[in-house]
């Protein structure tokens, strides 16, 4: 996963989850990989990681089965 510092960059991130659902087991490593890159930006203090939590967060309601091996 590329650096992730802007909205762009979350929902970027968040459209390869959604396209990737037929990969469960990647998707789920993706939003993992996500969710850990927007926590470091909210605890670096980027002035978007409001909005990149929150756009981030919408990969919540796909349906794919979250499990690793």
């Amino acid at each position: 996963m590329e650096s992730i510092k802007t909205i762009e960059d979350v929902k970027t991130n968040v459209e390869a989850i959604e396209g990737g659902r037929d990969d469960p087991e990647n998707a789920h490593w993706l939003e993992d990989n996500l969710y850990e890159a927007v926590l470091r930006e909210v605890v670096a203090g980027n002035p978007e990681s409001k909005e990149m939590a929150k756009e981030a967060l919408k990969t919540k309601a796909f349906d794919f089965p979250r499990w690793c091996a």
